[in-house]
């Protein structure tokens, strides 16, 4: 199930002041697509870094920076010493090296952290002078161009879910007719429908408790 994303400026990682975007970017400005369009302005610097981050974005959420396992390994520096242990000579760091840029540890702490990464895609623009970085996210369900056919399916399987909250995925297949499972694209069975229920649940459409779906914030 696609998502409509929001990509939104939130960093410099140059020097700004120094080399002043010629886009005219302010920190806060942002763009979506929805499947079908953009709305908003994007510079022809982003577009080379942009492309991949929007499609995964699309198609796969925010997750997947959560099973990296480099960002539960904390700091290192290079120490040929360990190499015996290691296989490539690195050791661990306590702390953060001193003078170390605090926009060179956003992604990866000296401190273990204490439970999975939520770590939002980004991507940044070609120019170095300035830097422009903007996060990636999903904000809704896709219902435009072809993702309209996914989008129609999921609303209405979540007018169900409205209408008897608490009810599982055989509950949710139960409720349509074996024509409205079988025979309108896309067909509905037990993997998609829990595909579905999972990336409304994303997007707070609704709320999994268990193995049983709850309306949460719909949209209008």
């Amino acid at each position: 199930m696609p998502f409509k994303v929001r990509c939104k400026l939130v960093a410099f990682m140059g020097d700004p002041e120094r080399f002043p975007c010629h886009f005219d970017y302010k920190i806060g400005d942002e763009f979506t697509y929805d499947g079908e369009k953009f709305e908003g302005k994007i510079c022809n610097g982003l577009l080379k870094n942009m492309a991949p981050v929007l499609w995964n974005t699309i198609f796969y959420g925010s997750g997947d920076y959560e099973r990296m396992v480099y960002m539960y390994s904390g700091l290192s520096a290079r120490d040929p010493g360990m190499e015996k242990y290691d296989g490539v000579g690195f050791r661990p760091l306590k702390k953060a090296p001193v003078g170390a840029d605090p926009k060179h540890l956003r992604s990866i702490s000296a401190d273990p952290p204490k439970s999975l990464i939520k770590r939002t895609r980004g991507f940044i623009c070609d120019d170095t002078r300035t830097g422009a970085y903007f996060t990636c996210e999903p904000i809704a369900l896709a219902d435009g161009g072809d993702m309209k056919t996914h989008y129609n399916r999921a609303m209405s399987i979540l007018e169900k879910i409205k209408k008897q909250p608490g009810m599982t995925v055989d509950e949710i297949l139960g409720k349509f007719t074996r024509f409205e499972r079988e025979e309108i694209y896309p067909p509905i069975y037990d993997v998609n429908v829990s595909l579905m229920l999972d990336e409304m649940a994303t997007v707070n459409y609704i709320e999994l408790r268990g193995e049983r779906a709850y309306p949460k914030n719909p949209p209008a």
